[in-house]
């Protein structure tokens, strides 16, 4: 497989889409996907983790632990979806640092442990390039803590003990992020949160 061309078909902050004419033995396509990275050409541009995806569970002293979720308006979708806290990188930050920051920002809720963190990970990688890191962590609620959120943003917080997670994950009737989807039915298949 080779790639001949690339051509840059938009010119936006967060999102943009590329035409790729590409040769596969006597084969010549065109493959148009879309791209966070900025500039002409996004194979040129070193990888890095464009977001975070937070699989939080909060601790709080005489509850059950908690699974973190959001419920959220996709403008995309045209509708609600039930999702798990995320964000995009910023330049210059650690993953790290922006699992602690957007779970701030989006929740209130103070990371106290970050468990694990995936290499960066594509989930559509026939439409996008996008790389998004999974962290696994540990939170909590943080005294008069409250989420910060942007004019953009439409978020509910959803905190799920086992038995709700389990209910959630039998659900027809909701729209999953599908990451969310698969986090509720490996809870389910463990049989605990922790």
């Amino acid at each position: 497989m080779d790639i001949l061309k690339v051509e840059k078909l938009t010119n936006e902050k967060w999102l943009n889409l590329y035409a790729t004419t590409f040769r596969h033995g006597d084969h010549t396509g065109r493959w148009v996907f879309a791209s966070r990275k900025q500039g002409d050409d996004p194979y040129k541009i070193p990888e890095r983790c464009d977001a975070v995806l937070i699989v939080a569970i909060l601790h709080e002293t005489g509850k059950p632990p908690r699974l973190v979720l959001e419920k959220e308006f996709r403008v995309p979708i045209g509708d609600y979806v039930i999702g798990l806290p995320a964000g995009l990188v910023d330049p210059g930050e650690n993953v790290e640092d922006t699992v602690r920051r957007e779970m701030r920002e989006e929740t209130g809720f103070t990371v106290t442990t970050i468990r694990r963190v995936t290499p960066p990970l594509y989930s559509t990688c026939g439409m996008s390039d996008e790389a998004v890191a999974m962290a696994f962590v540990d939170c909590t609620t943080t005294p008069g803590g409250t989420a910060e959120l942007q004019d953009s943003e439409d978020i509910t917080l959803l905190l799920l003990d086992y038995n709700e997670v389990c209910r959630l994950c039998d659900a027809t009737d909701v729209r999953f992020d599908a990451k969310t989807w698969n986090t509720l039915y490996m809870y389910r298949q463990l049989g605990k949160l922790e």
